[in-house]
């Protein structure tokens, strides 16, 4: 579904969304990045992308995937654009734009540090582009962000070097640790228990993606060796009740995704996605958007196009805006006023 066929809501629920302060939970930051802004970046640097022959909206196009080895390719394809720290902080300061304009106050946006540093980009480089872009964030739009530095699983020998990183960036918001990358019994999760079992002695949080490409035996994987805190995704967890039960009773937070999920190919439609499911399971779900500009999204259109398809009330739309913020690590007086605040716009709304 394009953003452009995105479906039409009544004005009461369309202004709620549209008002309503939010948390996004699940977010990439290299995946952020929209055409325009991709290909100043690849310019700067004598890069090509794919389709950007035709200009911005020869890479538009090229932003439609058929499935999830075509979003890598063009997912590192931009992260090759990015070389010095002014590129990191004018990627960080856009998001926080888009995000503002959408009225998500904060953002706990997904960084995958060892692909710039394979490329030869110094830790040092990194971490000063996102502290000044995360500064101006702030001072600018008012957007308080974030990062979870990402480990992919099936590069293992990656894994010391990005903690090593994530711990250095404590300072400048680096709050968690992820997992991403390839799911499947090819590339085991019990290598990293070791690595997650420090990062949490230091206090960042285990964030991993799990239960989107493969089933149940992933999430369980992510909580019993990674002690996961969120679950990246999750949403093949339907397919194990006892599972289903394990999740609700402990209230573990799922990040689910609906737009890159059908972007994928995981699900034909809209209309097929577990969504509704999960919510009536009992389970702590937010709403994400993933890598919005790839997958024509924003963390809006997630909640129109849900509300449109599932036939949500206002209700339901105000309570995941709450699970937005109660899923999230901000600091507990951030998040009741935030919650208060979510208080008294559905409260004018209904009068």
């Amino acid at each position: 579904m394009s953003a452009a066929s995105s479906p039409a809501l009544d004005p009461l629920r369309s202004r709620l969304i549209e008002r309503l302060p939010k948390a996004e939970l699940h977010l990439h930051l290299e995946g952020s990045v929209e055409p325009e802004l991709a290909l100043a970046l690849a310019r700067k640097h004598g890069k090509s992308l794919p389709g950007d022959a035709d200009g911005v909206e020869g890479l538009r196009r090229s932003y439609v995937f058929k499935n999830f080895g075509e979003f890598v390719r063009m997912y590192l394809a931009i992260s090759a654009c990015l070389t010095d720290a002014d590129d990191f902080t004018a990627i960080v300061v856009d998001l926080a734009r888009k995000l503002a304009a959408e009225n998500v106050r904060h953002a706990e946006v997904t960084f995958t540090p060892m692909t710039h540093v394979n490329r030869g980009v110094a830790g040092d480089t990194l971490l000063a582009g996102l502290a000044e872009g995360r500064a101006r964030a702030r001072a600018e739009y008012g957007v308080e962000l974030a990062w979870v530095f990402d480990i992919v699983r099936h590069r293992f020998a990656e894994g010391a070097p990005t903690l090593a990183l994530a711990l250095a960036g404590r300072e400048v918001g680096v709050i968690g640790l992820g997992f991403a990358g390839p799911e499947s019994p090819e590339w085991p999760t019990a290598p990293y228990a070791p690595l997650f079992a420090r990062a949490r002695a230091e206090g960042l949080r285990s964030l991993p993606h799990a239960g989107e490409m493969d089933g149940p035996e992933s999430v369980w994987n992510a909580l019993r060796e990674l002690g996961a805190d969120r679950i990246g995704h999750g949403v093949r967890c339907l397919d194990d009740p006892a599972l289903v039960e394990h999740l609700r009773e402990r209230q573990i937070p799922l990040e689910v995704c609906p737009t890159s999920n059908l972007g994928i190919g995981l699900f034909p439609a809209l209309a097929d996605h577990p969504l509704p499911q999960l919510l009536a399971a009992g389970l702590a779900v937010s709403l994400a958007s993933d890598d919005p500009p790839m997958f024509a999204t924003s963390i809006n259109e997630e909640y129109r196009r849900c509300a449109a398809a599932f036939a949500w009330d206002a209700e339901q739309i105000a309570a995941l805006a709450r699970n937005s913020v109660l899923h999230s690590f901000m600091p507990e007086a951030a998040k009741v006023r935030l919650l208060a605040e979510q208080a008294a716009v559905l409260a004018e709304l209904h009068t």
